[in-house]
């Protein structure tokens, strides 16, 4: 493939993914993706909106979320129609969601939160950076695995690529492979430490407590500094 060929394709929007059009299966993290595709767009957003009033059960500051992402006119925004300005906007939300919702992940509540944003956000396309920084500090479980099966990171020019051998075998990823990947990739180490920025203000918006992206980033990054003076 030529190297026009290969940057066309990396510019492929996901609204021309022709999953998105599909009416027999769709992306889910709760059902199985053929079930999924039966499910109509008020039962995925009564999903969502339950599983965000658990949440502010548990963390009133998730209250913020019920006038955007979980609106009710949240459940006719189409990206793919949608200003350049209304699309960033929205990609904020969904990121500082993302991360507030972290330490939660493991929680069904999170997870019915997580559905609703699959469906009607198509987050798994486009916000996968958000995405896999919200989960990765479960990268042990088969959870974490579930996300990851949700995107399309087959091409080996994706920055994700490297995740795509756990994709069919649904194995969790070791920590010892998210440490070389460290060494190896530059860029996943900026990551990392974006992360923490955007973790700590987050923690300082809604006053709580540094999240578990934190505590993972500081754990790897002294692993990866341990691994190197050895």
């Amino acid at each position: 493939m030529t190297s026009l060929a290969h940057q066309l394709k990396r510019l492929a929007l996901p609204q021309n993914d022709p999953s998105l059009l599909s009416r027999s299966e769709a992306a889910s993290l709760l059902f199985d993706c053929k079930e999924a595709a039966n499910i109509d767009r008020e039962t995925f957003f009564a999903i969502g909106c339950t599983g965000l009033e658990e949440l502010i059960g548990i963390d009133p500051s998730f209250e913020i979320f019920e006038t955007t992402l979980f609106s009710q006119i949240s459940k006719g925004l189409e990206r793919s129609v949608q200003t350049k300005a209304v699309n960033q906007q929205l990609d904020q939300n969904i990121s500082l969601f993302l991360i507030h919702l972290s330490p939660y992940f493991m929680l069904k509540p999170a997870q019915k939160c997580l559905e609703w944003l699959i469906h009607r956000f198509h987050i798994h396309l486009y916000n996968q950076d958000s995405l896999i920084g919200c989960v990765l500090p479960y990268h042990e479980t088969k959870l974490f695995v579930r996300v990851i099966q949700l995107l399309k990171i087959s091409d080996s020019t994706h920055k994700w690529h490297w995740l795509h051998p756990i994709q069919k075998p649904g194995v969790p990823l070791a920590r010892g492979t998210l440490i070389t990947h460290c060494h190896k990739d530059l860029g996943f180490m900026d990551f990392l430490c974006n992360l923490v920025t955007k973790s700590v203000k987050v923690g300082e918006l809604f006053q709580c407590t540094a999240s578990v992206i934190v505590s993972l980033c500081l754990c790897v990054s002294l692993c990866v500094s341990v691994s190197v003076c050895l």
